[in-house]
């Protein structure tokens, strides 16, 4: 077996249908995240982007590794820190250190690799992806919920009836809006949010808001890949907007906001709510609501998808330097020093952020 890395930009017919079938065969694969139209998506707004494909003896692709090239040293998921997945699409035992040899680097990071997949043996970290399933539809994840103690839904419930009786019954959700008032108005509730909480804003760096401004505008009846918006109205204005990315029947919440006017009535888990109920009405099989100790997330879910951070590497510096990482953050992890703990996982995720973000001068698309 070979390994050729290419710009996903330049994939051939015959390889987006190999990654498609793969995709297809295995239960595993549904978030947007792994599908090739992301890889393209943000090939087309920064030039580091490659895709390490891996080819039988015949020339035939039978596997995938996209990555962005942030550094000389190591290379990092695609899309950086809007990616809440990784995985080789690709059948399992793939020697995977040929695609760092290929891309000249020392290493590949996961932020978020999937453990039931070939990179689960290179997580060194372990954590959880919410997910919320209703193929057997709405009222059967509602039935499931509550046996399982979530009072979330029936309280959401509530506090909608509580929010259409006091504004006159004018109360919807626009499901899988194509509305640009109520995305732009997401995007600046988002940034108000984050700077109001001392996150870093995302939205400066110009790769990141072409990357989520392109999946809104993809074309709705594309059925590979493409955004979906759920538009929560009263009196016809939006007070709530939930942005997901879809690919096939799953969708994969991405960004989140509301009026804070109205945040009494909790606008933002209520427009989560009636969109399951949407996305079920409509075929869809899967929310998910990726990592994060979030309460809502928990209570929502009825499944966890395995994940954790690690790395692909090949002997040498970058390999050992990391490991060495991840060696100290166990070892602090394992005593009992209270919120101390915490510190080293932090500190790795915002140097992930950051490296992330950063696109090399030479490489901007």
């Amino acid at each position: 077996m070979r390994v050729e890395c290419v710009s996903p930009l330049a994939l051939n017919a015959q390889d987006v249908a190999q990654w498609r079938a793969v995709l297809a065969a295995d239960g595993e694969l549904t978030s947007p995240y792994l599908a090739p139209e992301w890889a393209q998506t943000v090939a087309r707004r920064r030039g580091d982007v490659s895709v390490a494909v891996f080819r039988d003896g015949d020339g035939a692709p039978v596997g995938f590794l996209p990555v962005q090239l942030s550094s000389g040293h190591a290379a990092m998921p695609v899309g950086g820190p809007i990616c809440d997945y990784q995985a080789f699409i690709g059948p399992a035992g793939a020697d995977l250190p040929l695609a760092v040899r290929e891309l000249g680097v020392g290493r590949i990071d996961l932020t978020a690799g999937l453990a039931n997949n070939a990179v689960g043996e290179c997580l060194l970290a372990h954590d959880v992806g919410h997910v919320v399933r209703f193929a057997d539809g709405w009222q059967a994840w509602c039935d499931q919920r509550a046996a399982a103690g979530s009072k979330t839904i029936a309280r959401t419930r509530k506090k909608l009836t509580k929010l259409t009786r006091d504004h006159d019954g004018d109360v919807a959700l626009e499901a899988f809006s194509t509305d640009p008032h109520a995305f732009e108005t997401l995007l600046r509730w988002k940034r108000a949010q984050m700077k109001r909480t001392g996150v870093t804003d995302i939205f400066e760096h110009a790769w990141i808001d072409g990357v989520v401004r392109d999946c809104f505008a993809w074309d709705p009846a594309d059925p590979h890949f493409g955004g979906a918006m759920f538009v929560l109205r009263v009196k016809g204005q939006p007070v709530a907007v939930l942005f997901c990315l879809r690919a096939g029947r799953a969708l994969h919440a991405w960004f989140v906001a509301h009026d804070d006017a109205l945040s009494a009535h909790s606008p933002g888990i209520i427009v989560f709510v009636e969109a399951i109920r949407a996305a079920a009405n409509a075929g869809y099989t899967e929310m998910d609501l990726g990592p994060g100790n979030y309460a809502f997330k928990q209570s929502l879910a009825n499944h966890a998808r395995p994940i954790g951070a690690g790395f692909v590497g090949r002997p040498g510096f970058a390999a050992a330097f990391k490991a060495a990482q991840f060696q100290m953050r166990a070892l602090v992890e394992s005593l009992p020093v209270g919120p101390v703990r915490e510190w080293p996982a932090k500190a790795m995720r915002r140097l992930d952020v950051a490296r992330g973000l950063a696109v090399p001068a030479d490489r901007a698309a």
